[in-house]
């Protein structure tokens, strides 16, 4: 369609050719070439197709390509784990749960964050907030894996360094 459009723009325009200057003339003669590439219709309706212009990615594109063999899933009948989790907020418009890129589960409990580690089935405390009457109502993981945010019902948000169990920024 924009072909059409930039004929239409070139081949209507109220100007005539004489009142262009050269170099505007030369450059709408250059442009129709590139665009039109010497066609003189849009619409093209016959049976054969146009050769394809030469495709930008085809030097990217590997001439070997394989298919790939599919590996199979196995899916456990059973849990791997059942974590207890008493202090659990039971709130569907709170974010209390947050699986990271690293296989590393947080979750808040109340006023406290924990971390399960799936692939040594170890937990971790992260924080215990103190001196605070709102609880962590949110967790979520950085793309990284390394870098947790949680926020409390007060507005408060911190960022914590997770291989350094320790708070990076506190935005209140």
């Amino acid at each position: 369609m924009e072909i059409a459009e930039a004929l239409l723009n070139i081949l209507t325009k109220d100007e005539s050719t004489a009142e262009l200057s050269p170099s505007r003339a030369a450059y709408r003669k250059l442009l129709a070439d590139t665009m039109l590439q010497g066609r003189t219709r849009v619409l093209c309706f016959s049976n054969r197709p146009r050769t394809p212009l030469r495709s930008l990615l085809e030097p990217l594109t590997p001439t070997n390509i394989q298919p790939v063999a599919k590996k199979r899933r196995h899916i456990p009948q059973g849990p791997k784990q059942t974590l207890d989790v008493p202090n659990i907020i039971a709130d569907d418009q709170l974010n209390v749960l947050d699986w990271g890129s690293e296989d590393v589960l947080a979750i808040a409990l109340d006023d406290a964050v924990y971390l399960w580690n799936d692939a040594n089935e170890s937990i971790t405390e992260l924080v215990t907030v103190t001196g605070s009457s709102a609880p962590i109502t949110s967790v979520g993981w950085a793309p990284d894996g390394r870098h947790l945010a949680t926020g409390q019902s007060d507005a408060t948000v911190v960022l914590y360094d997770v291989t350094a169990m320790k708070p990076v920024r506190v935005i209140t």
